[in-house]
Order: structure tokens, then sequence, then C-alpha cells
């Protein structure tokens, strides 16, 4: 089942980084068009900047369900690497239940935040700001995704391929 479970989130990580490559493609393009827009011909408009900042919270997001599963994000390991053998693997289980834990606090209340913004109106794309607010409760749900298949990993004691 955890095999399966995996390959789901495989699938899904692969989505999650097209949509992030496509996304910062945008961004470079919507920035490039601001710059030269403003230097150039010493105009300037009010989308540009507002929609690459929408779509960088979208690729922190987004990034943050990838950097959860393979492991690599921020954390302070200098007391973990004072731990050995099973100890070490039964704190890292503990920090991953409350990590999961919070994620699972936070996703109600984003998800509200996003349904109460839906009325508020983006000055430069006259876009509903629960769309912005919206990309909070997606990269939420991924995350406690990618924090379940660790978890089960450590408690059935397999890893993934690649990993040591």
């Amino acid at each position: 089942m955890l095999k399966a479970y995996s390959k789901f989130l495989d699938i899904l990580e692969k989505i999650c980084m097209a949509i992030m490559g496509v996304l910062m493609f945008l961004m470079v393009a919507a920035m490039v068009y601001q710059v030269i827009l403003r230097y150039i011909f010493n105009d300037s408009n009010i989308w540009s900047e507002e929609i690459t900042r929408y779509m960088f919270v979208y690729v922190v997001l987004l990034g943050s369900f990838v950097a959860v599963r393979r492991n690599k994000h921020l954390q302070v390991d200098f007391l973990i690497n004072m731990f050995k053998g099973n100890f070490k693997r039964y704190f890292t289980l503990v920090t991953d239940f409350v990590v999961l834990g919070f994620l699972v606090y936070l996703l109600p209340l984003s998800y509200n935040l996003a349904l109460d913004t839906m009325v508020s109106i983006s000055p430069g794309l006259n876009l509903p700001m629960g769309v912005v607010y919206g990309a909070v409760p997606i990269g939420t749900f991924l995350m406690i995704l990618g924090m379940i298949e660790i978890i089960l990993e450590k408690i059935t004691n397999k890893t993934k391929e690649g990993e040591n």
C-alpha cells in the first residue's frame, strides 16, 4: 500500500514540478516585460508585478510539498545528530507528527481564509484574492500528504529508492 501511495505522490510531485516550471518561466517573462516597459519605454503597468508576486507564492507553496517529500526542508539538525540509533528515529518521528499536527491545524484555517477573501479583488488583475490565498490550503494539503508518506516510511522502516 505504501508503494502505491508513493507512486501516486511521485505523479503529483511531477505535476507540481511542471506547474512550478511554467510559473517560473511566466514570472521571468512578466518581469522582463515590466523592465523593458519601464526602462526603455518609460511606462509601466499595474499587473505584471502583481502577477509575479502571486505566481511566486504558488511556486513557494508547491515547492514546499516537493521539499517535504525529498526531506530537503529547512531543519536544525545539530540536536538530531547528537542522538544515535532508534532514539534518533523516534525523535524524528515525533517531530514529524508535530509538523503533521501543525499542518492539519493550518489546513481549515487557511481554507477559511481563502474563502473569506474571495470577495476582495486585487487592484491590478481584478482577481479575487481568494485565488491567491488558495495557494496556502493547496500547499498545506500537499505537505500533509508528503508528511503522511514520511511517517509511514519511518514506521514501516522503508525508504524511497535511492535514499539511505
